[in-house]
């Protein structure tokens, strides 16, 4: 067995400095084992060179170190995705032409520490295979692997680690063909060579443990005990003085940094100290401040042009509606403006609440500074924010409709016109760090929701999840064993793929008996949406388009039905099933959140797909409430008062604002 470990570092000049880090770091802890490290570029400053070489005068005389520049027009122009990488990273397509004279080589990225032995790694057998490393946990969780043609169960590993076997890649022709791939697929892969690796390389990769890897991603997400490798990948780096670095392992960084030949430039800084002063004021009345708590939504029911959304009419028509008071007042902060340099808040005063979209990237963190919230109310979390926040404020993130992968996987599965995918990684991960940093509350308006959460957000199987209903307003004078309602049949809801209402259509056409009434209208992809819609309007005599209603003219018609059917392929619980309940209005669909469709309609069992195919179950679902005119009275009842001891609106403002002032007068 070899007793020399041979190691390559690709780096550029200004990496010097953190590729020397992770020499020391080797070699401290790998004792009697002697390493040929090869850290190859298109140039090295004459002091690079210096502290480079001298990095291992202190260890055994058995290392060496090679410095090898290398002829890089081949790759100089190929892409670069992600601006703070450089072209230095394609190095790696070539080793095995780079090496004639090696068997196998460990590839690092510059940006790691080695706080372990490597032996067993540099041991690891091939068994076949063209080169071994650890499943990339990013990658993973983001859902990115079919985008460039991989299977789910194929490997993707973070190329930032790869032991390389250099003789059977030569044998290959591997550094031809990946090449070959930079030169002419480069624009469909983000992640630039790490992509072209993976994908060159499928189904020849070995796995190895992710303590021979451990990213940034697993040190948020996938705690493990004593790491060997630690790799700080992302953008932010320990060494990033002027950016939160919030990397719990970044010590180790500075550990190894302060035994390298580059210690006498460190730099000490001491954060200075801040005295909050306060005046007490005698012989006056002072009116108490009020809590500014910033409702955090992407959509407000139409305010500012936003889409006509469930989310927004909470947020619109109950939460700023009924919190505010002379102890809270309310401001709605929609998505920052995308011009990055726009440096002024887009502000309007709707229903009495100001509505707010802030400035650019470039200006919105002093603007948030400058607003200084007392605490952050998000419904789910639709934009990014919050990242923004460099305050540490108190967030209460109200879980409505967390959508883990399994839930798009379902979504995906309508043909006729596909919804689109507006999974968001950034946004969950947002989530996951306000919660591990402690500044941040969970509330549910359902409890079949929180194992949707842990899963999306990667959440502890303990983690507290405080149970809020919805609010709904409640019309108390309704008297649902006297009040007549019409064989009338109901959908709200807005016309997009994933509710389904060319279902609802077709349902009508098959039940001439009954009058059907389609409250809502299409915004986004409206075209696509109106196209397919329109070969049912005017062509069914009991089938009537009411488009968008709100107010009395919607409760109206919530009032006289009888049912309502929703036909989504997915739902959370939406406010319009509250709605309907409040009225006596009994349930037909195939989503049954919080059992509420079982236990006050029929629930026909889940629909994938188009659902043409299961039309009759809702026929027979209909027909049975409406048969049975006892039954459906005594559930109509039954509903009303579920509604009426569950979901009022005051008990969510005592509920609502008491948690308000305890979560902030906890900080």
């Amino acid at each position: 067995m070899n007793n020399r470990i041979s190691i390559v570092f690709a780096i550029n000049d200004s990496y010097a400095q953190h590729c020397s880090v992770s020499i020391v770091s080797i070699l401290e802890n790998n004792a009697g084992i002697n390493f040929d490290f090869y850290v190859i570029g298109d140039y090295f400053s004459e002091e690079s060179k210096k502290l480079l070489n001298s990095a291992l005068k202190k260890y055994d005389h058995g290392n060496k170190i090679e410095l090898k520049i290398v002829d890089d027009s081949l790759i100089k122009d190929l892409k670069i995705n992600i601006k703070y990488i450089t072209h230095h990273t394609y190095y790696r397509l070539l080793l095995a032409e780079l090496f004639p004279d090696l068997n196998k080589i460990l590839y690092l990225d510059a940006d790691l520490v080695i706080d372990g032995s490597i032996l067993e790694l540099w041991n690891t057998p091939f068994d076949g295979y063209l080169c071994a490393g650890v499943k990339d946990t990013y990658v993973d969780r983001i859902k990115y692997k079919y985008k460039i043609g991989l299977k789910e169960n194929d490997l993707y590993i973070n190329a930032g680690v790869i032991l390389m076997n250099l003789e059977a890649m030569r044998s290959e022709k591997i550094s031809e063909q990946l090449f070959e791939v930079a030169q002419n697929c480069l624009d469909k892969f983000e992640f630039q060579d790490q992509d072209i690796i993976n994908w060159v390389l499928r189904g020849r990769i070995k796995p190895i443990l992710v303590n021979y890897n451990y990213t940034t991603e697993d040190i948020y997400y996938n705690k493990i005990k004593d790491p060997v490798i630690i790799h700080y990948t992302g953008k932010l780096k320990p060494w990033n003085i002027n950016e939160k670095c919030r990397i719990s392992l970044k010590k180790l960084y500075f550990k190894y940094l302060n035994k390298t030949p580059y210690r006498k430039f460190i730099w000490t800084f001491r954060k200075g100290s801040f005295v909050r002063t306060i005046k007490k004021i005698v012989g006056m009345t002072v009116k108490p401040k009020k809590i500014r708590v910033a409702l955090v939504i992407d959509e407000y029911f139409g305010g500012m042009g936003t889409a006509f959304g469930g989310y927004g009419f909470l947020a619109r028509h109950y939460i700023a509606r009924y919190l505010p008071n002379e102890e809270f007042s309310v401001e709605v902060l929609l998505k920052k403006n995308e011009k990055r340099w726009e440096f002024r808040a887009k502000k309007e005063k709707i229903d009495g609440i100001k509505v707010i979209i802030p400035p650019g990237k470039k200006f919105v963190y002093s603007w948030m500074k400058r607003n200084s919230y007392d605490i952050y109310l998000t419904i789910e979390l639709t934009h990014e924010i919050l990242k923004y926040e460099r305050k540490n404020k108190p967030v209460i993130h109200w879980i409505q409709d967390p959508r883990p992968w399994s839930e798009w996987v379902e979504i995906q599965t309508v043909q006729l016109f596909p919804e689109s995918c507006y999974w968001n990684s950034e946004l969950y991960d947002i989530v996951h760090r306000l919660y591990h940093e402690g500044v941040l509350k969970f509330i549910s308006q359902g409890y079949f929701l929180n194992e949707k959460a842990k899963e999306l957000y990667r959440l502890p199987k303990d983690v507290d999840i405080r149970y809020f209903p919805n609010p709904i307003d409640i019309d108390y004078s309704f008297e649902p064993e006297t009040y007549e309602k019409k064989n009338h049949i109901l959908f709200i809801g807005r016309i997009a793929s994933v509710k389904r209402g060319w279902l609802f259509c077709e349902i009508a056409k098959r039940m001439p008996q009954y009058e059907f009434f389609l409250m809502g209208d299409s915004f986004l992809e409206k075209s696509r949406n109106d196209e397919i819609m329109a070969q049912y309007r005017n062509a069914i005599p009991n089938l009537h388009f009411l488009g968008h209603m709100e107010g009395e003219e919607k409760n109206q018609y919530i009032k006289e039905a009888k049912i309502l059917v929703n036909t989504s392929i997915h739902e959370a619980l939406p406010v319009t099933f509250l709605e309907a309940l409040a009225y006596g209005t009994l349930l037909v669909s195939c989503r049954n959140p919080e059992n509420l469709t079982y236990k006050f309609g029929e629930f026909v069992g889940t629909v994938l797909g188009d659902g043409f195919d299961d039309i009759p179950k809702f026929v027979e679902a209909i027909e049975r409430i409406m048969s049975n005119e006892p039954r459906r009275l005594k559930l109509s009842c039954e509903a009303v008062k579920y509604i009426r001891e569950i979901h009022s609106v005051s008990r969510f403002q005592q509920d609502m604002r008491q948690l308000i002032k305890d979560t902030v007068n906890k900080e």
